[in-house]
């Protein structure tokens, strides 16, 4: 009995490994394919059965499974990739933390992480593994909302030119058409925003999970890397990781995102009818709301491209990858190829 249970044991373990497996390379349909493993009636095979699957995940399947752990992770292993499986299974897929995840089953190799910051949620679901981080949807927002604008200025183009009698039948595809594109023109100045302030979070974040990196650090620098303003984040903190400075706050272009994109998110994030709260910069912030167009987005998007693009390229390793979403947005400025990573 104890070598019969054995024997299922070893099949079942193996089965829940691949299914793991085969779960991130997104192979499955349904989620019963992937519960098969439980719900095959191994007490019941006959030993000579159990005999011949035991020999064959020795011979075959478990060699299978260590060439797949091989190339995608360190450390892991047919036990660790059950006893993922049993995790998935109680949520029917899985989102952890990078970290937590490497800490419990094993290390991901850069080359299936392929840029993907250190701070990412490990996403496990039928679409298969992905990593799910802040930069990643802000940059994504950023692309629908000029998608939207682009639309909008295709819509009104069509009225351009035309006396107000022969278009006031059409007031209301007017109305639809401009808001469409004060909406997005607004949702791409904050877009902007948070994903700046997201990539520097990011990275000094990462940087911060170094015990090495942070003992040479003054205990002023410590703290800046957990707060500061924009400001502060944008001047220090690539010379912090780096070690070399990379401007200062009148270069291009960190002005131009201090001055031209910053004002305009406060004026959405903290509207107010008053002309000049002096911890507002000054600024008329009501006039500030009210000029966001197609145009203004349109140049906070590039001055933001602009601004990330030149801290990757000063804070990254040799052998970073650089991530997806800065050649997405690269796109954005394809007529212009000295924009682009």
């Amino acid at each position: 009995m104890k070598s019969r249970q054995r024997e299922i044991e070893i099949i079942r373990q193996a089965n829940q490994a691949a299914a793991v497996g085969r779960l991130l390379l997104g192979e499955f349909d349904e989620w019963a394919d992937f519960f098969k493993p439980d719900t095959d009636d191994l007490e019941n095979l006959p030993r000579r059965m159990l005999k011949s699957g035991k020999a064959d995940v020795q011979r075959n399947l478990s060699k299978e499974i260590t060439k797949f752990c091989s190339r995608n992770f360190r450390g892991m292993d047919i036990p660790k990739l059950a006893s993922l499986y049993e995790e998935i299974k109680a949520h029917r897929g899985l989102e952890i933390p990078l970290a937590e995840f490497e800490d419990k089953y094993a290390e991901v190799k850069n080359s299936v992480l392929k840029g993907q910051p250190r701070h990412c949620t490990v996403s496990v679901s039928l679409w298969g593994l992905q990593f799910k981080y802040p930069e990643d949807f802000l940059s994504k927002d950023i692309l629908v909302s000029v998608s939207l604008l682009k639309k909008a200025k295709n819509d009104l183009e069509q009225f351009q030119n035309r006396t107000h009698r022969s278009i006031k039948g059409s007031k209301d595809d007017i109305s639809l058409a401009i808001r469409s594109e004060q909406f997005a023109a607004r949702a791409c100045v904050l877009s902007c925003f948070n994903l700046v302030e997201a990539f520097v979070n990011g990275l000094a974040w990462d940087f911060a999970q170094s015990s090495e990196h942070l003992e040479n650090l003054s205990e002023k620098k410590k703290k800046l890397l957990k707060d500061g303003t924009i400001r502060d984040k944008l001047l220090k903190y690539p010379e912090i990781i780096s070690g070399k400075k990379l401007w200062s706050a009148n270069d291009d272009p960190l002005k131009g995102f201090l001055e031209r994109v910053k004002p305009f998110r406060d004026s959405l994030v903290h509207p107010s009818p008053f002309n000049a709260p002096e911890k507002y910069g000054g600024h008329d912030k009501l006039e500030y709301l009210y000029r966001i167009d197609g145009e203004k987005a349109m140049e906070s998007a590039q001055i933001t491209f602009e601004v990330v693009l030149a801290i990757l390229r000063h804070t990254a390793d040799d052998d970073t990858t650089t991530p997806h979403w800065i050649f997405d947005m690269a796109e954005i400025f394809e007529n212009d190829a000295n924009r682009k990573p």
